[in-house]
């Protein structure tokens, strides 16, 4: 199956299970409701939940203008290499993802927990912190695993960047601005987001010479 198959069944996938869980979100199907309630409070009361100041510091970090400045200056480092079709992939990604994010959060109109610990604002699913990160993840793993075909520095980068997404995760469960389906929503999005979208460039890749490098 070509790599581009595969991403594309993968992609159809993912976003599948993202329908299935918004659509339960919007009518607050109960036995979800119920577990979201569940494990957030249960998440609270644990020693994961004391952790304020660490949280807060996450959640800075993982905040889409931090991730969303970051990418974008990955596409222009990758544009200053002459990586041109991944540049406007990943700009393709982040921008485009961005308005798809809205939009979800608009049509599903879920509130956030009360009590929140850091006051935030806007809808509750999916979280766009945890979105924005797992969607830079993704691009950056990708990017890593072209230029250094799987090797022990791959490997050891691809775990950082996971426990960074888990961070970021736990800070927004933390500071009580998201259920846990919220964030499970958002890595479903973002992963299925990003597999689009390369599925859609590899295709147009595969008309036109491929670039050096990424070879």
């Amino acid at each position: 199956m070509a790599v581009n198959q595969r991403n594309q069944q993968l992609a159809l996938g993912t976003l599948g299970l993202f329908g299935i869980l918004a659509i339960l979100v919007k009518i607050q199907f109960a036995p979800l409701m119920a577990l979201d309630r569940q494990w957030l409070s249960g998440f609270q009361t644990s020693w994961l939940g004391q952790h304020v100041r660490l949280w807060n510091w996450l959640t800075t970090l993982g905040s889409p203008a931090i991730t969303g400045g970051f990418a974008v200056l990955l596409a222009l480092f990758l544009w200053r290499i002459h990586q041109r079709g991944w540049s406007l992939t990943v700009l393709t990604a982040i921008i485009g993802g961005d308005a798809l994010l809205l939009v979800i959060k608009q049509l599903v109109g879920r509130l956030r927990p009360t009590q929140q610990i850091v006051a935030d604002t806007g809808f509750s699913f999916p979280s766009g912190h945890v979105f924005s990160t797992m969607l830079v993840a993704c691009i950056v793993v990708t990017l890593l695993l072209s230029f250094l075909k799987g090797n022990w520095l791959y490997w050891t980068l691809v775990a950082i960047i996971v426990i960074g997404v888990l961070g970021v995760l736990l800070a927004r469960l933390g500071l009580r601005d998201h259920f846990p389906s919220d964030v499970l929503g958002s890595l479903l999005l973002a992963s299925g987001w990003w597999l689009q979208v390369l599925s859609v460039f590899e295709r147009l890749r595969g008309k036109h010479q491929p670039e050096k490098v990424m070879e």
